[in-house]
């Protein structure tokens, strides 16, 4: 069995550790993250429920796919830039992908919903033009979006 004198220095020795510890997290200086804090296109991990059954790079690829044939002349999409947001009427998800073609700044709207085996496209339209947010907000509350909505 270890002495009292023993035991008061080992729990002394713990303190004083726990003291410099704690004056290092004090100190004002802040750890340094490696993660990204913002991502164009919030990724989603196949486990993850972030896009219902889809994940992120799926949905863009639909809409991609979907719109690819409505721009005239040569299209380069900027993937990594694309906007998802959940909308408050099925299909669930609107899809804005920029787009490059003719000289124009346009995109790739979509809203789409279903499974990545079988994707329900409700709205697909390929643009010269950029939606302003009002209307970005309209199609995310499922108005003006044409058809008997």
């Amino acid at each position: 069995m270890p002495s009292p004198r023993f035991e008061r220095f080992v729990l002394g020795a713990a303190l004083a550790l726990g003291a410099v510890a704690l004056a290092g997290c004090a100190s004002g200086s802040t750890p340094s993250s490696t993660i990204p804090t913002s991502s164009p296109i919030p990724s989603s991990s196949p486990s993850s429920s972030a896009f219902g059954d889809f994940t992120a790079s799926e949905l863009v690829e639909i809409c991609v796919d979907a719109t690819k044939s409505g721009f005239a002349g040569d299209v380069q999409f900027d993937s990594a830039s694309s906007r998802i947001e959940h909308r408050n009427v099925t299909p669930e998800w609107l899809v804005i992908v920029p787009a490059q073609t003719s000289g124009f700044q346009g995109e790739a709207q979509c809203t789409i919903g279903g499974s990545p085996t079988s994707p329900d496209i409700g709205l697909s339209s390929a643009s010269i033009e950029r939606l302003p947010e009002d209307q970005i907000q309209k199609l995310i509350n499922g108005e003006n979006e044409g058809g008997d909505r």
